[in-house]
């Protein structure tokens, strides 16, 4: 004879079929709701409300005789990059990520101005306003928070649970850029938050919607797409970067190597303020030589820490932390992968 299933049983079951692998436990549940309080009935009110808090879902319906998820909140999804031999089910991490952005909203402690909707100028102020030797991440991560837009990174969120590489979520109060590439390089999360910033100044995205790049990669890089949304911010994040339009770089010898192009891409980078990174990145999409001009990245990324723990350390030293609950502090910690400065 088989016992039957518990509540917590059931709504896990439910939230697998529905895209919400059982491996998120790990992140959604806090350190003590170890398996012997899983099987405690006792408490499972309390889990329920945990588990809907951090994915926007509503409680009672969780926990009705006949248990369905029912989200607390309708927003439109606007889905782009996606590549159809690649489709992937971002359910569960388009939740997790809403449910983040709009608690890193609440704490952002500087009021939402919105971002000129010109390249070149907005280059131009983000120059001005943060000294660096060119336009690069970390400098544009402190434009986003000066502009009280909050730059998150989303970390691995368990076995089989997909990711997109950059996502909008338009709270009610701004908009919040989520970065989730599995790249610890400054320039690919780089052109990632400048695609993203540029679907924030142009428009792309209104209050109340959703915007996910499923993929920005090898295969999606730049001005590779046919749909005129993600074009145009291409195009807007290639001006505020290089400083013109449809920038694209080459090599006079084909059998360049990559320490050559990083010597290049560093000289070139410091004179115009590009970042080498994002040159020899870009040589690789139009050239195709992408192991060339990975290998010149690194190279260029030298010993400086991962792009994650440089998005992660804004987002900690920006947002007001005691405006937070500790279990919404700890939340954010487990899906950043990183720890309170």
């Amino acid at each position: 004879m088989t016992t039957p299933d518990s509540q917590i049983d059931i709504i896990f079951s439910l939230l697998e079929s529905s895209g919400f692998p059982r491996s998120l436990q790990s992140v959604l549940l806090p350190d003590w709701v170890t398996p012997e309080v899983l099987s405690d009935t006792a408490t499972s009110s309390e889990i329920a409300i945990i588990i809907a808090k951090r994915l926007g879902l509503r409680v009672s319906p969780l926990l009705a005789a006949s248990p369905r998820i029912e989200l607390l909140k309708r927003r439109d999804v606007k889905y782009k990059r996606s590549i159809p031999s690649k489709l992937k089910n971002l359910n569960a991490a388009s939740s997790i990520a809403v449910s983040v952005a709009e608690s890193v909203a609440s704490a952002c402690q500087v009021e939402f101005r919105a971002f000129v909707d010109n390249p070149k100028i907005l280059r131009q102020e983000i120059l001005h306003s943060f000294s660096g030797k060119w336009l690069g991440l970390r400098n544009l991560l402190m434009a986003c928070w000066s502009h009280g837009i909050p730059v998150v990174y989303l970390a691995e969120l368990g076995i089989n649970v997909a990711k997109m590489d950059g996502m909008v979520v338009y709270t009610d109060s701004r908009p919040v850029i989520i970065l989730s590439k599995a790249s610890q390089l400054w320039a690919w999360q780089l052109f990632i938050l400048s695609h993203e910033v540029a679907h924030v100044a142009l428009g792309h995205i209104a209050p109340n919607e959703i915007l996910v790049d499923e993929e920005l990669s090898e295969n999606s890089y730049a001005l590779k797409d046919n749909d005129p949304v993600e074009l145009s911010a291409d195009m807007f994040a290639l001006e505020l970067l290089n400083d013109r339009p449809k920038a694209t770089y080459t090599a006079s010898d084909e059998r360049v190597n990559f320490r050559e192009l990083a010597e290049t891409a560093f000289q070139y980078g410091r004179a115009q303020k590009i970042d080498p990174g994002h040159i020899v990145l870009n040589f690789a999409n139009h050239t195709g030589k992408w192991e060339v001009g990975y290998a010149a990245a690194k190279l260029l990324q030298g010993d400086n820490t991962s792009a994650m723990n440089v998005i992660n350390e804004a987002m900690w030293q920006e947002i007001d932390t005691e405006a937070l609950p500790m279990d919404t502090i700890d939340f954010l910690g487990r899906v950043t992968g990183s720890d309170i400065e």
